[in-house]
């Protein structure tokens, strides 16, 4: 009888002492395994290493990391000192989960024979995630939690405190193993998104070489070659190595094959799959322009924001550009409207110069009148891409003979209130260039719908110097002398007609236009009684409309007497002289006499014959020398907006593969994609 008490005795003290071991949590039980019959103090029977990988990759997968915790940590205190990448790879995945970026990149050689290990690749996965972690979000660095199981309270409540550390970590001798979980993931909040997040953060070299390194050792066949590969290319387009982007994409695209219709990409990823490939084939100038174009239509077949699609079109437009393809990037460009923003304004001005430079005319037109027609002078002056166009319109028109459909097209180019001001630059712009028909035919438009008397008479002066350098002696003489009778304050309405008869032009029989001293009088020429108050009107406005006839005189003599001289026209020049002569005659009458004394004694000194002409140039061995206009060619300067459409690349979603079974990691059976991010629900710990 005392051989059974004393059994019992030993077995009791036994028990006593294993649960008096300072660190000794009690039992440790895991969760979903099968385990012998409770003797003593309550100890199962140990589990087996492949039991224990399986409970963890349940508890892994239905986002109990207590007990994935648990089972890791029997596994760790057995598998002391023994290399076991199954339980590096769930280690990894664990910290992975808590969000604990890794320390360090880990350094990528040649020809890793580590990576030939299945579990070895799956910790790769998990290591690359654990990287791009480490690039911080903008609010900070994240805080650690502890959490505490709540059926074991009673440490908190007596003041005991315990050293803890996560499964992978060291371990004293003379400890047992507590599993505990320090939790550095942020509060989820409610209603919020499960999605993956990428933090807008510089990516390092290092960072580039140990995805790129393991996307090269992936076989093809294995699940996470595919995003590898799309990583890579995202992070190698965002340094600006496109030729890099290029031999991944490569490599991606050979992956989709009759016999593996899958790469491992979900949709949204195809769609970025495109893009780079599209952004890698723009940036690199070894790729074919074919390819290129290939590239961009398969890209614009997307659903794009307007910005992202107008980015693209503009960068491939410029690639095809220089590739000497200009019929393709106007394509690409495609017709009006392209957006009123700097963008849209820089590409409706390329496609105004490629429609100038091809003479599509109607084109050119179009996209200038959507880009203009909503801004005012004072804008187009301030933008270069505005102006630019403006100037190629105006130009386009000038080459064309002047209509009523050319009014028409300038007062569609902006506001309707500034069409005069439109058609005056258009005819200046005619004059300078030697289109002095088109000048002439705008001028005249411009004195009959002209409501202010002083600019009116600015207008005819102008008509009459495009007349003197087209050499039409008829319309100078016609224009000039209608011009000179504007100066006549005495004269009534009928002696400003000429001797052709009432209601004609002199020189053609056309209907006359009615000037502006000629108005004034069929305005007050109802009174028949004069008084002070009506006659110092007048006077005043005689005075007006003489300072403003002296400075257009000045514009005809100054502007019109080299183009008289180089036509050899004596009788229009001996009309400037006797015109000129007859206003100097009254010295000190006018503002600008100085000038036209200047400009008379010229033009005098250049008529063949008369007295004016020997009083002139009697003892000089030669005429005064004239000189005339230098029209310079313009130049646009026109530079093209900051745009970077590989911002709207993301990376690829989260690269860890995680096996359903946690004993497998073979590809074939079990592997599966980890769905979201990397916070999980949290079971059992009381948070």
């Amino acid at each position: 009888m005392r051989a059974p008490v004393a059994a019992v005795t030993i077995a009791l003290l036994a028990s006593c002492a294993g649960g008096i071991v300072r660190g000794n949590p009690g039992p440790v039980a895991v969760r979903g395994v099968k385990g012998g019959p409770w003797v003593g103090a309550a100890v199962s029977a140990s589990a087996s290493r492949d039991e224990l990988l399986v409970a963890t990759g349940d508890a892994v997968w239905r986002g109990d990391l207590w007990s994935a915790q648990v089972a890791l940590t029997a596994l760790a205190d057995r598998e002391r000192g023994r290399a076991d990448p199954a339980l590096d790879f769930w280690s990894e995945l664990l910290a992975l989960l808590r969000c604990e970026p890794l320390a360090r990149v880990p350094r990528v050689g040649g020809g890793d024979p580590s990576l030939r290990d299945p579990w070895e690749q799956l910790r790769r996965l998990v290591q690359i995630e654990r990287v791009r972690l480490a690039r911080e979000p903008p609010e900070g660095p994240k805080t650690a939690r502890l959490i505490v199981r709540p059926e074991d309270p009673t440490r908190a409540a007596h003041g005991q405190t315990e050293v803890v550390w996560p499964v992978e970590g060291e371990r004293w001798n003379d400890e047992l193993p507590v599993p505990v979980l320090v939790n550095r993931c942020p509060l989820s909040r409610p209603g919020a998104s499960s999605a993956a997040t990428t933090w807008a953060a510089p990516v390092a070299d290092a960072e580039i070489a140990l995805v790129a390194r393991t996307a090269s050792t992936m076989a093809p066949e294995h699940p996470a070659t595919g995003p590898l590969l799309l990583q890579t290319a995202v992070l190698e387009i965002g340094r600006g190595q496109a030729a890099d982007a290029v031999a991944a994409l490569s490599r991606l695209t050979a992956l989709e094959r009759p016999e593996r219709p899958n790469d491992g990409l979900g949709p949204r990823e195809r769609d970025d799959a495109i893009l780079a490939a599209a952004l890698a084939a723009v940036a690199d100038p070894a790729v074919a322009p074919e390819v290129v174009l290939e590239r961009g239509r398969a890209v614009f077949r997307l659903d794009l924001p307007a910005t992202l699609r107008r980015s693209l079109a503009l960068l491939l437009a410029e690639r095809l550009l220089a590739a000497k393809r200009p019929d393709d990037a106007t394509a690409i460009l495609g017709p009006p409207p392209h957006g009123d923003d700097p963008i849209g304004r820089y590409i409706a001005f390329r496609q105004a110069e490629a429609h100038a430079g091809a003479g599509r005319r109607a084109e050119l037109l179009a996209e200038a009148r959507e880009a203009l027609h909503r801004h005012g002078r004072a804008e187009i002056d301030a933008d270069p891409a505005l102006g630019a166009m403006m100037d190629m319109a105006l130009r386009t028109l000038r080459a064309s003979p002047v209509s009523t459909e050319t009014m028409e097209v300038l007062e569609a180019l902006g506001p309707p209130r500034e069409r005069l001001a439109r058609a005056e630059a258009f005819a200046e712009m005619a004059l300078e260039a030697g289109a002095h028909l088109s000048a002439m035919a705008t001028f005249s438009w411009l004195y009959d719908n002209e409501s202010d008397p002083g600019r009116r008479l600015q207008h005819l002066a102008r008509e009459c110097v495009a007349a003197a350098r087209a050499g039409s002696r008829v319309d100078f003489a016609r224009t000039f002398q209608l011009l000179a009778g504007q100066e006549e304050p005495a004269d009534p309405p009928e002696l400003a007609r000429t001797a052709a008869g009432p209601g004609t032009n002199p020189g053609r029989g056309a209907p006359s236009r009615p000037t502006v001293r000629g108005r004034a009088a069929d305005k007050d020429s109802g009174s028949l009684i004069s008084s002070p108050e009506a006659e110092g009107r007048h006077a005043k406005q005689r005075a007006a409309r003489s300072v403003d006839w002296q400075r257009a005189l000045l514009v005809v003599a100054r502007d019109a007497l080299t183009a008289l001289v180089d036509s050899g026209d004596q009788t229009d020049l001996g009309t400037l002289v006797a015109t000129l002569k007859r206003h100097l005659d009254e010295a000190g009458r006018g503002p600008v006499d100085e000038e036209l004394t200047t400009l008379y004694r010229a033009a005098s000194a250049h008529l063949k014959s008369g007295p004016r002409a020997y009083a002139e140039t009697v003892g000089s061995a030669r005429r005064p020398i004239l000189l005339g206009d230098i029209l310079i060619g313009r130049s646009y300067d026109v530079r093209a907006p900051a745009i970077d459409p590989g911002s709207a690349l993301e990376e690829a979603g989260p690269l860890v593969f995680v096996p359903r079974r946690g004993d497998d990691p073979t590809p074939a059976s079990s592997l599966r994609r980890w769905p979201g991010n990397f916070r999980v629900a949290w079971t059992g710990d009381g948070s």
